[in-house]
């Protein structure tokens, strides 16, 4: 148990509608705004946000409940149910939700790298200070350990997925002469450059047995899109000339995060109006980046998130992976109950030492008063209050350790 003014405050899927907490992400342009209004108001902050949680922790005795219910009227969400929690318990929060433990897919290793980044990002704007630093510094290690524990058992990663799911809807578009025959590669367009993005163009860059996938890579940021495509080797399409490449495309792969639809069923029918070939659109947007769906060309081959579910697959030995992952946040926490022990009895034995030495010191003074007493006998009584104080507070930590 360590009572330390630690608190975090949000919402996340397991609790609330998905498109709901989708429409509260804090985008990365955003969050300078955010956390300088943090900082106006002395609040240390990390702000963790993405398609599925937002949740802001901070460090101190304030209560941030005003500026996040804020948060939430500008993003036009309500009816949210709102998870609170301070000290241990939101130590334990940022562990599990770190190692994934609190995803929908069980210890996918992206929130790690999403937690990482967003501290980071608080820290280049001087809105953390080192105490919330060293809390988020053992998190991102303790993460670590307990996927470590986790293995290679953790339920499929996005990107691994979409590549199935895409293999066997590309197979049914397939006669078996076509199959058999050497097909021709895919053409894919992948609409994003965040997590999800990244995911899913570094597992389709390796490909698989039977498909060949080219790659084009677009985003509102063409050089966030550039630099994505350029890491896996794909092509990279200006966000100006993304209705040409959609149109095209075998494949559209929607992985951006936008408030609004990215391209209606009326835009897609006008996209697609030349042509003849079918087409496969996957949507991982939250909230989705394809409005009216169901009135799309009948054509495209449309799939979200939620038939994509199907190809989570199976955690073997589902049971004991979690209760190795467990044991292993029980680890972690116990490691770093001893750690913020070691240093609150560290950073008390100057000031006990100090008392020390100032009773030793008025001793001193009380009996120069009657004997007198010299320079030298002063320092002397200063090194033995300091040695004795020592000694003793070397025996009262060895001893709770």
């Amino acid at each position: 148990m360590f009572l330390l003014p630690f608190h975090v405050i949000g919402c996340s899927h397991e609790h609330n509608d998905v498109e709901a907490v989708g429409r509260l992400r804090v985008l990365p342009a955003q969050l300078p705004a955010r956390l300088e209004s943090l900082r106006a108001l002395g609040i240390p902050a990390v702000l963790v946000s993405t398609c599925h949680r937002t949740e802001l922790y901070w460090w101190g005795d304030h209560d941030p409940s005003a500026w996040f219910s804020m948060m939430l009227a500008e993003c036009g969400v309500s009816g949210v149910q709102l998870e609170r929690k301070r000290a241990d318990l939101a130590v334990r929060h940022l562990f599990a939700v770190s190692a994934g433990m609190c995803s929908s897919r069980f210890g996918e290793p992206e929130i790690l790298g999403q937690v990482r980044r967003a501290w980071s990002t608080s820290r280049e704007l001087g809105a953390t200070n080192a105490l919330i630093d060293g809390v988020f510094r053992h998190a991102v290690d303790a993460a670590r350990h307990i996927r470590a524990a986790i293995g290679t058992y953790a339920s499929a990663s996005l990107g691994v997925r979409v590549r199935e799911a895409l293999q066997d809807l590309v197979e049914t578009q397939r006669d078996v002469s076509e199959v058999r025959a050497a097909p021709l590669p895919l053409h894919v367009l992948v609409i994003g450059a965040g997590d999800a993005a990244r995911t899913v163009v570094s597992s389709l860059a390796h490909g698989n047995k039977t498909t060949a996938f080219v790659l084009h890579v677009t985003n509102r940021t063409d050089s966030r899109a550039a630099l994505l495509a350029s890491t896996y080797g794909a092509a990279h399409v200006r966000w100006d000339g993304r209705e040409q490449a959609m149109s095209t495309a075998d494949v559209v792969i929607f992985a951006a995060h936008s408030t609004t639809p990215l391209v209606t069923s009326v835009e897609a029918r006008a996209l697609l109006r030349d042509r003849a070939a079918p087409s496969i659109w996957i949507d991982l947007g939250v909230p989705s980046n394809v409005g009216n769906a169901a009135d799309l060309p009948v054509s495209v081959q449309y799939v979200d998130l939620d038939w994509l579910a199907m190809y989570a697959g199976e955690v073997l030995g589902t049971a004991d992976v979690a209760a190795r992952a467990h044991l292993a946040l029980q680890r972690e926490l116990a490691r770093f109950a001893g750690v913020m022990h070691r240093r609150q009895v560290g950073a008390r034995l100057a000031l006990l030492e100090e008392r020390a030495v100032d009773a030793a010191r008025a001793a001193l003074e009380s009996h120069a008063l009657t004997a007198g007493t010299d320079a030298s006998a002063e320092h002397a009584a200063d090194a033995m209050a300091r040695r004795v104080t020592r000694l003793l507070l070397r025996e009262l930590t060895a001893l709770s350790a």
